[in-house]
């Protein structure tokens, strides 16, 4: 039996499930409608939460809404007709429980379950995946769609956490049994959950501090309810159609412009566009705040891509009223009734508010060694730590056979995370559907295809410019802490494109899976060359 077989030396020859989803959001939706759709159903979709929606179950906090247009967050397989142009997060959370129940992805559905370990067995082609509490699964197929933000950073690296005896809150775990009215509040962060929670309480406590390390671009959120010509194109498929191909078309513009100018035009245009933008920035900002300190301290150093730039509605009103404050004196410590900060000064606190955002997929630290062991000992955690983020088609690695990222490295292939998803889970559910047709039992991405895939995004001018705006001009220089770059020096979020015609963002829908991946039978040697295989 191989290295990485079960530890149960008689296995059955048949797994469980034909697939195992793990992650019941936006992707794990994605998957199972795409798996459907290919026509494959024996499968069975994990999530430690009780519902479909993911950060919508999780994100419930005050003011929780999409920062992108509601148009541009649907399935092109199931458009909506939302009821304003910036979904509030329970309406979204409906959408996807909708779309989920409509594609009968509730009846194979397991809630309230944690995967902790998943191991590849060889000899018999398929994955035994391991849930927290000793009950094992096995299926042939794994597509791991846990998402870009992983886990909540649950105390910002601040110490003394365990100390504070008041309300701790974080904004992935919002207790609405607590009443913050009439009462003295802290939120950590200024990034999007925060910009969303602090206009929404500000009105109701007694006084709210900011504490804020890094200054975010927040722009004017142009947001209403649809009236009688809006829900009348909400009916309208040609027009969700339309809006998905806008957005693809301007997105996919920014990136071919990069791919084509040289890397110090293409730098020089962005630092002049972003040095107009902060003077216009700096004007607006006059027009919203007005205390003096409070609006210098509110202009971003960094650039506009250092980060997603947000849209807010009344945020930066928050630091004109008497009751809200911005504090750029850095935190030092947790007090037992609020927070000290680094001048020596206590401030006490009734609730504090942890919108420190989360552990993202770009850092190798991210995937624990032990957690993901595929052929002949390959550790992915391990593999990430020694060789950076990487990824065929954003999908999946050679030697973790029938296993799939639904985001992974270069994975950001569309306008939105549902349009990345939809993409993503077509990929998959395509090589699943080539591995039946074949009468294969195990299928994996060629290590040839997989090291030219990478080649071509690591060498792409587009990426080239990329790594260089984050890491040497954003990173070093500002000292920002950016989701586009990880701790390597590596930009391994967006995809670059090679052109409107031959997009690689349209990949899913164009390859072959039979040029880049191998299919064989259960126990069957591995060949290690496409030709062989």
């Amino acid at each position: 039996m191989s290295s990485n077989a079960t530890e149960h030396s008689a296995a059955p020859a048949t797994p469980q499930f034909e697939a195992v989803v793990i992650g019941a959001g936006v992707g794990g939706i994605a998957a199972g409608c795409q798996l459907t759709r290919a026509g494959i159903e024996d499968f069975v979709i994990l999530d430690r939460r009780a519902d479909f929606s993911g950060t919508w179950i999780a994100n419930t906090y005050p003011g929780v809404a999409l920062d992108v247009p509601s148009t541009s967050y649907e399935f092109t397989f199931a458009p909506n007709q939302w009821s304003r142009v910036f979904a509030e997060g329970a309406e979204v959370q409906q959408y996807c429980q909708r779309v989920a129940r409509e594609h009968g992805l509730y009846e194979r559905a397991r809630f309230g379950v944690s995967v902790e370990r998943e191991v590849w067995d060889d000899d018999n082609g398929y994955w035994t995946v391991h849930l927290v509490g000793g009950e094992t699964l096995t299926a042939r197929y794994v597509l791991s769609a846990t998402g870009f933000f992983l886990e909540p950073r649950s105390n910002a690296g601040i110490p003394g956490v365990d100390e504070y005896t008041g309300k701790l809150m974080h904004s992935a775990g919002w207790d609405h049994s607590f009443d913050y009215r009439g009462k003295r509040v802290a939120v950590i962060g200024t990034g999007a959950s925060s910009m969303q929670i602090v206009p929404s309480i500000v009105a109701e406590v007694d006084h709210l501090d900011v504490y804020q390390r890094t200054a975010t671009w927040c722009f004017p959120k142009p947001d209403f309810a649809f009236g009688l010509l809006g829900r009348r194109l909400m009916r309208s498929r040609r027009f969700h159609h339309l809006a998905y191909m806008a957005n693809w078309y301007v997105y996919q513009a920014i990136v071919v412009a990069a791919e084509k100018l040289p890397k110090r035009a293409a730098l020089a245009v962005v630092a002049a566009l972003e040095n107009t933008l902060r003077a216009a920035y700096r004007l607006y900002l006059r027009f919203q705040v007005t205390d003096r300190q409070a609006r210098r301290a509110l202009v971003p150093r960094h650039g506009l891509m250092a980060n997603m730039p947000t849209f807010g509605r009344g945020f930066l009103q928050t630091f004109s009223r008497p009751n809200g404050h911005l504090v750029t004196t850095p935190i030092e410590r947790f007090t037992a009734d609020g927070i000290r900060t680094a001048d020596g000064a206590d401030h006490p606190y009734d609730m504090i508010v942890l919108a420190t955002g989360f552990e993202p997929a770009s850092e190798p630290e991210s995937f624990p060694i032990g957690t993901v062991l595929g052929r002949d000992g390959f550790d992915l955690g391990e593999f990430y730590r020694a060789n950076g983020m990487q990824a065929y088609a954003g999908v999946t690695i050679p030697k973790m056979p029938n296993r799939w990222f639904l985001y992974g490295p270069y994975g950001w292939n569309g306008v939105t995370w549902v349009s990345m998803m939809e993409n993503a889970a077509l990929h998959v559910a395509r090589v699943i559907a080539a591995a039946k047709a074949n009468n294969a039992e195990v299928v994996e991405v060629t290590p040839r295809a997989h090291d030219a895939w990478h080649r071509a995004m690591a060498t792409n001018p587009f990426t080239l410019v990329a790594q260089e705006y984050l890491v040497e001009r954003q990173v070093k220089r500002h000292n920002v802490r950016s989701y586009f770059s990880n701790s390597r020096g590596e930009a391994p979020i967006l995809r670059p494109s090679l052109g409107f015609r031959d997009s690689l963002w349209d990949h899913s829908e164009r390859f072959d899976p039979r040029a880049d991946y191998g299919f064989r039978a259960a126990g069957q040697q591995k060949l290690e060359n496409h030709d062989a295989a």
